[in-house]
């Protein structure tokens, strides 16, 4: 390894950086990949960022959070937290009436990455009476009814719908 590393380092048009470092980190992150070709003692920074193409003041560059952002994504999380039945939309015009100027595309965008997500409102099942899985036996009269509606057509064409009603211990049948 170290061997390919030093004929990188002296013909950068040699090799390419894929075959020195893993493909997965170059794709994405070459600031990262600068920092491991740097503690890996494969070669300086400014080596590394000449083999990968990136510029050396973009590497020595810092990324600055400001604090706001921080404490708008506090804020966001407390809301959501608060109100999980709220989806960004809503927890945007939330933080607008508090004051704070935010965009619905920013707080869909943290609540994605923080794993909040809207919970599904569960519906409370209820039965009424007894399970009517199983067929009831009728012991005595006006305990089990059946019902059936019967659709047809007359002969002028209007439509004919009977409900009958029969009372499963006496067959009594009301049409």
């Amino acid at each position: 390894m170290m061997a390919q590393a030093e004929l990188l380092w002296a013909n950068p048009a040699y090799m390419k950086p894929s075959e020195v470092l893993r493909p997965q980190i170059l794709r994405h992150e070459p600031r990262r990949a600068v920092t491991y070709i740097v503690r890996q003692g494969l070669g300086s920074a400014a080596q590394s960022c000449r083999a990968l193409g990136m510029a050396r003041s973009s590497f020595y560059c810092k990324s600055r959070v400001r604090t706001e952002r921080v404490l708008m994504k506090q804020r966001i999380i407390e809301l959501s937290e608060a109100h999980p039945r709220y989806g960004y939309r809503r927890i945007g015009a939330l933080l607008r009436r508090e004051g704070h100027r935010v965009n619905t595309k920013r707080v869909q965008r943290i609540r994605r990455q923080e794993g909040l997500q809207v919970r599904k409102k569960q519906r409370a099942t209820r039965r009424i009476g007894i399970s009517t899985a199983t067929r009831q036996r009728a012991l005595r009269a006006n305990q089990v009814w059946s019902w059936e509606i019967i659709h047809d057509q007359t002969q002028a064409g209007s439509s004919l719908r009977i409900l009958s009603l029969i009372d499963e211990y006496s067959k009594q049948c009301f049409s």
